[in-house]
């Protein structure tokens, strides 16, 4: 069950949430701010409980996420359930379809 609310295009809820996966983001804070990532997973350590792994597929590839606070991620509405189902499956998703993905929802994004 999602305890997120949906306010003017973002996501807004409890820190933990598993759910994210799938959704894209928005850093608000350090050297990349403003950059759109894609929620690729959560971090489950105890000392690192309530980081997101984010990827874009240039300078994050899917085998080197980089693991963000969720404070400094803005989570978007918009969900890509094709490319979360072909990163949990394991197959065709590589860096090359993420930044086309990436890409298609940027222009989407700045067209509106």
């Amino acid at each position: 069950m999602s305890d997120f609310s949906c306010k003017n295009g973002h996501l807004s809820g409890t820190e933990g949430a598993k759910n994210v996966v799938g959704h894209y983001a928005v850093s608000l804070a350090g050297h990349d701010s403003g950059k759109i990532y894609f929620v690729v997973g959560t971090c489950g350590e105890a000392k690192k409980e309530g980081l997101l792994l984010l990827c874009d597929g240039k300078s994050r590839p899917l085998g080197k996420p980089k693991a963000k606070k969720r404070r400094h991620v803005q989570i978007l509405r918009e969900r890509d359930d094709e490319l979360a189902l072909l990163l949990t499956s394991g197959r065709g998703a590589d860096d090359s379809v993420l930044i086309r993905k990436l890409r298609e929802f940027g222009k989407s994004r700045c067209c509106d």
